[in-house]
């Protein structure tokens, strides 16, 4: 497998950044380090009420599965913020104008393809000009009539932010438009926020002062948060929750994320592909002592952050956790590892190129299933602790970043 140069070059640069803003003293904090994935030591269940509002959103391959999330269990998903995301079961619709391909087992469904053909990879995201919503609004109905998903009528009280940089190289111009579009065939246009004037690359983009430039060309462009004062989660959660949250903490408490473990949603390993171990934010509002019930995001990450390091650093510098903090919400962070036989399945992109069976965008489906029974069983997930505490300096933590950046020139070369 090809070193992945652009997920480990996003980690070195940002962990770069990290000294600039530390405290030039030593200072005690929590290590978020996670478990051996053969550490059977789960002390306890979460032990929380039950959540009373269910959202989910993304960026990228997490947008797109949040995309199918919201719409398979419209029923019980109130909202979703799709940051960079494709329509619903876009990626294996042939319209009218797609160019037919040779068999690619990047692309093994083709719903409407001459036997021995497929699709484009990714043409919904770089030739979004052939995709029509109303035929893929069809699927979605079809699809509920048969079961498959819950009833399309519920998709009229989501809510849905949708986001896209202008300098987004990934998802192109008229691509997210074309998610947006989906929706707006079942949701009001009121419920519908369409964020698409920042001029951030494939990221989410954040308030602040870190230096990560907005809209960066080359190495920097691969990071996945970007200084654009512009405050993206922000903007998604008070959209999806109608407005009216709180200002968020000025920073989220670490010791509020724990590990917890994915096994018992595992199924098929080889399928679903579940890491053993994601992370939990509990503000203090909503821990089992304060009997408290509390609403609940699932954030998915996009491909790239099968390593826990890259993953705890997506987790801990996006501000969900901070509005989740003031606003009594619950952010649970699924995670996957490298698994099958795919390029997107090795980087722990989700599946939503059919890569596991036609059936990917349903209920059912190995990943779909698996996420849906975290949620229902969120208030009894196993916990791993308790964390270790380390003292961490500015030296540290540039010879943390420096060994990362000699690791991208290994890459580099070979």
């Amino acid at each position: 497998m090809a070193f992945p140069f652009a997920h480990y070059a996003f980690f070195g640069m940002a962990l770069l950044a990290w000294p600039l803003e530390a405290a030039t003293t030593t200072t005690t904090t929590t290590e978020l380090v996670a478990p051996a994935d053969d550490d059977n030591s789960t002390e306890a269940e979460l032990g929380i009420p039950s959540p009373t509002r269910i959202s989910v959103g993304g960026m990228s391959s997490g947008a797109d599965f949040a995309v199918q999330f919201q719409v398979a269990f419209s029923e019980t998903v109130m909202g979703a913020a799709i940051f960079a995301g494709q329509p619903y079961r876009c990626a294996t619709q042939r319209f009218p104008n797609d160019t037919m391909m040779p068999p690619n087992p990047e692309v093994p469904v083709c719903e409407g393809c001459p036997a021995g053909k497929t699709l484009e990879y990714d043409h919904c995201k770089y030739n979004s000009s052939v995709v029509e919503a109303r035929l893929l609004k069809t699927v979605a109905q079809n699809y509920a009539s048969q079961g498959l998903i819950d009833s399309v009528t519920y998709l009229e009280r989501a809510r849905v932010y949708l986001y896209r940089g202008t300098k987004d190289n990934i998802y192109e111009q008229g691509s997210v438009a074309k998610t947006r579009d989906f929706f707006a065939e079942f949701v009001p246009a009121s419920q519908l926020l369409f964020k698409n004037d920042i001029p951030s690359g494939h990221a989410y983009s954040l308030p602040g002062s870190k230096p990560w430039p907005c809209g960066a060309e080359g190495l920097l462009s691969n990071i996945p948060f970007q200084n654009c004062d512009y405050d993206g989660p922000g903007a998604a959660l008070q959209h999806i929750y109608g407005g009216g949250l709180a200002p968020p903490a000025d920073k989220a408490s670490l010791s509020k994320l724990k590990w917890f473990d994915q096994k018992p949603f595992y199924g098929d390993k080889d399928v679903t592909g579940l890491a053993r171990w994601g992370l939990v934010y509990v503000p203090t509002s909503c821990e089992a002592a304060s009997s408290r019930a509390c609403d609940l995001f699932v954030s998915f990450p996009g491909c790239g952050f099968t390593s826990y390091s890259t993953f705890v650093l997506l987790v801990t510098n996006l501000n969900f956790n901070s509005w989740a903090e003031t606003n009594h919400i619950i952010v649970l962070y699924p995670k996957l590892a490298s698994h099958g036989s795919t390029k997107q399945q090795q980087e722990g992109c989700w599946n939503v190129y059919g890569q596991t069976g036609a059936n990917y965008a349903t209920r059912d489906a190995p990943q779909m299933l698996a996420v849906r029974q975290m949620v229902k069983q969120v208030s009894n997930l196993k916990i791993w602790g308790p964390f270790s505490e380390y003292s961490a300096t500015v030296s540290h933590a540039r010879c943390s970043a420096y060994i990362t950046i000699i690791i991208l020139f290994v890459g580099m070369l070979s």
